[in-house]
């Protein structure tokens, strides 16, 4: 990999993650929970919602070349050490990976914050888990 600058790197890879989670986290909130004037919304409204998520996790992290996940991040360390001119080496590993999971915290926790009033008054405690597990 040429030579990058590593907290920039390291930055392009927090936003998009947290871009990345946020949006899709969101959009799952806006139909799983029975407030939202999106409850119910169906599932080509949460896979068109990821859709976009993703979009906007790799039009924000182009730098890095937006790997946004800790699987796609050893696979593509895997094929380094296969073949070393492919792939990312240890470093960029590893400040990918932390980036990511600190990413998707951050993530998270602002699709909470944004829908806290409706976390607070849902009813039904799997409607508030399925917003975070897949």
């Amino acid at each position: 990999m040429p030579d990058v600058n590593m907290g920039l790197y390291f930055l392009s890879e927090l936003v998009g993650t947290a871009m990345l989670l946020l949006l899709g986290c969101g959009v799952v909130a806006n139909v799983a929970l029975v407030k939202n004037k999106g409850f119910n919304g169906g599932f080509l409204m949460v896979n068109w919602g990821w859709g976009l998520a993703v979009f906007a996790g790799v039009l924000v992290s182009a730098y890095s070349g937006a790997i946004l996940n800790p699987a796609v991040g050893i696979g593509l360390f895997v094929q380094h050490l296969l073949d070393p001119a492919k792939g990312i080496d240890f470093p960029h590993y590893a400040v990918a990976t932390g980036a990511e999971l600190l990413g998707a915290i951050i993530g998270a926790v602002l699709c909470w914050l944004a829908y806290k009033q409706h976390f607070d008054e849902e009813p039904e405690p799997a409607n508030k888990l399925g917003v975070f597990s897949t």
